[in-house]
C-alpha cells in the first residue's frame, strides 16, 4: 500500500521552544493511525503540522519535510489542502461557519469551485451515508455535540478528501454516542480514507487502528500495531485502558452519616419535565457519579441541586435558590467560565478572607498537591485544560461548602491527569460530599462509592462495587 503521508522532522519549535524533535513517520492510504500520550507531549502540534494548519494558521520553525502523496506540503496552492484534507476539531462548533446543517455541509464544495449539480448530489450523499438526514434543516446550535461532530465528518466527505484527521473526537461523548462514532469510523475506513485520531481514550478504537503511535516529550517513543498492546502494557506505559470491559470499581460503598436528601424533585427545561420525581441520598465523605445519556438532564439537575436553576426544591441542605448557592459548588465542564483573574493565585484566593491564614496555608499545600505551585503567577488561561480542571476543583475544595457537584472534570485527561484528578477528589471527599458527572467509565469505576443511574424512565442509586456489569448494560442500553 502506497503512503499518503511521510515526515521526517529534525526539530520544531515556538519561540525557540523546541516542540518537537526526530520524528519519522509514515502513513499508509487506507489506514486508521491513533495518536497518543499524555498533556503536553505534542501531539496537537503534531496534527497541526500533518494537515497544513502549521504555518499556514500557527507560527513556528520548522526543520525538516512533511510530504502528502509525495509533494510537500509547502508546494501546494494556498487553500489546495482542503482537497485532500479534512479536519474534526475535538469542538466541532469552532470550524463552523453557516447556521444550518446543510449549508455548512456544502460550503467546503462551494469553496471549491465545485458545480452545484455534483454539490448537491454529494451533499444528498453524505447525509444519507451519516444518517442524518433529519438534521438537514437544524441549526447548528440546536445540535448535540455527537450531531455537531457528524455534520463535521460530512463536511470533509462532500469533497471526497483522502485524509481525515480528528482531535480528542471522543472527550465530551457519552457511551453511546462513542459507539457511534466508532461506527462511522467502520464506514470511512471501508470508503478507504486514511484516518488520523488524536485521542487519550483508546478502548473504543481497539479493533479499528492498523497502527498506534506513542508520543513522548515531542517525539515518537514507540509504534505499535494492533493486537500488541495489553491492558498491563497500557498501565506500565501510562495509557487509559484498552479494554474498558476488565475494570473493577476500587471504592465500597458508604452507608454511615447521611448528609442530606433528594425527595421526587421534577428537573424541567424550558417548561418541559426531562425527569420525574428524582429521589437519593447522599452521605458524608461519598462520591455519588451520575451517568445517563446526553440531553437526559445531568447538567439541568446538577443546576438544580446548585441553585443555579429552579426555584424551590425539596432538598434538605436547601428548600430556596439561595441555601443551595451558599452550601454547594459546582464546577462546570467549560472551566474557563469560572476563571475571572490575573494569576493562579488571585484567582483561588477570589472571595476569602485573606486574614484567614489556615485557609491560605491549605490553598498553597493544594496548589503544590496538584502540580500548579510553579504555576501560581502564571495567568489562569494559559494553563493546560487539565490544569484549569484542578485549580477550579481546589477552589471548590478551599470554599468548605457541604457539597461538590463536577460535571466532567476528567474530559480530555490522559492517564496521569486523570489519576492526579482521582487522588485529588479522593482527599476532597474526606471533607465534602461529591457529586460526579461523568462519562468516563474509568474515573467512576476508581472513585465512586455509588451512582445515579438517569433516564427519561428510570432513575435510580446503586452502589458501583458488584454492579459493574449491571453499569455497563445501562450505558449500553441507551
Amino acid at each position: 500500500m502506497e503512503n499518503i503521508l511521510d515526515l521526517e522532522i529534525e526539530s520544531f519549535s515556538y519561540d525557540e521552544k523546541i516542540i518537537l524533535k526526530d520524528i519519522k513517520l509514515s502513513i499508509k492510504k487506507g489506514e486508521l493511525l491513533l495518536l497518543t500520550g499524555s498533556s503536553g507531549c505534542g501531539k496537537s502540534t503534531l496534527i497541526r503540522l500533518m494537515n497544513g494548519l502549521i504555518p499556514e494558521f500557527y507560527e513556528g520553525n520548522l526543520k525538516g519535510d512533511i510530504k502528502l502523496k509525495g509533494k510537500p506540503l509547502t508546494e501546494y496552492k494556498k487553500g489546495e489542502l482542503a482537497k485532500y484534507i479534512g479536519n474534526v476539531f475535538q469542538n466541532p462548533k469552532d470550524q463552523f461557519f453557516c447556521t444550518i446543517v446543510e449549508d455548512e455541509i456544502a460550503l467546503v464544495g462551494e469553496n471549491l469551485g465545485m458545480p452545484s449539480h455534483e454539490l448537491i448530489k454529494r451533499v444528498n450523499e453524505v447525509l444519507d451515508l451519516l444518517e442524518i438526514k433529519h438534521l438537514r434543516y437544524k441549526s447548528i446550535f440546536d445540535l448535540s455535540g455527537g450531531e455537531r461532530q457528524k455534520v463535521a465528518i460530512a463536511c470533509t466527505l462532500v469533497y471526497d478528501t483522502d485524509l481525515i484527521f480528528f482531535d480528542e473526537p471522543s472527550s465530551s461523548l457519552d457511551y453511546k454516542s462513542i459507539e457511534n462514532l466508532k461506527e462511522i469510523f467502520c464506514i470511512l475506513k471501508n470508503l478507504g480514507k486514511t484516518i488520523v485520531v488524536a485521542d487519550h481514550r483508546i478502548y473504543y478504537l481497539k479493533d479499528l487502528f492498523d497502527h498506534l503511535v506513542l508520543m513522548n516529550q515531542g517525539t515518537i517513543k514507540s509504534v505499535y500495531t494492533n493486537g500488541e498492546l495489553t491492558s498491563n502494557m497500557c498501565r506500565n506505559l501510562g495509557l487509559r485502558t484498552i479494554d474498558e470491559d476488565i475494570l473493577k470499581s476500587e471504592k465500597k460503598p458508604i452507608n454511615g452519616k447521611e448528609l442530606f436528601s433528594i425527595n421526587n424533585i421534577n428537573i424541567l427545561q424550558n417548561s418541559k419535565i426531562l425527569i420525574k420525581n428524582i429521589s437519593f441520598k447522599l452521605f458524608e465523605k461519598e462520591i455519588m457519579g451520575v451517568i445517563g445519556a446526553n440531553g437526559v438532564g445531568k447538567t439541568t439537575l446538577a443546576k438544580n441541586l446548585s441553585g443555579l436553576l429552579g426555584g424551590t426544591k425539596n432538598i434538605t441542605y436547601g428548600y430556596k435558590e439561595k441555601e443551595r448557592l451558599k452550601n454547594s459548588y459546582f464546577v462546570f465542564q467549560d472551566v474557563d467560565s469560572q476563571l475571572f483573574l490575573d494569576t493562579v493565585e488571585n484567582d483561588l484566593l477570589a472571595g476569602i478572607d485573606l486574614d484567614d491564614n489556615e485557609v491560605k496555608d491549605l490553598a498553597r499545600n493544594y496548589l503544590k498537591t496538584i502540580n500548579l505551585w510553579e504555576n501560581r503567577t502564571s495567568h489562569p488561561q494559559k494553563l493546560s485544560e487539565g490544569q484549569k480542571q484542578r485549580l477550579a476543583v481546589i477552589e471548590a475544595l478551599i470554599s468548605k461548602r457541604k457539597v461538590i457537584i463536577l460535571d466532567e472534570p476528567s474530559s480530555g485527561l490522559d492517564y496521569i491527569s486523570m489519576n492526579i484528578m482521582a487522588e485529588l477528589l479522593n482527599l476532597i471527599s474526606e471533607k465534602q460530599s461529591i457529586i460526579l458527572i461523568s462519562h468516563d467509565m474509568e474515573l467512576i469505576f476508581k472513585i465512586c462509592n455509588s451512582v445515579l443511574l438517569l433516564d427519561r424512565q428510570l432513575n435510580k442509586k446503586i452502589s458501583v462495587k458488584g454492579n459493574e456489569y449491571k453499569i455497563f448494560k445501562f450505558l449500553k442500553s441507551k
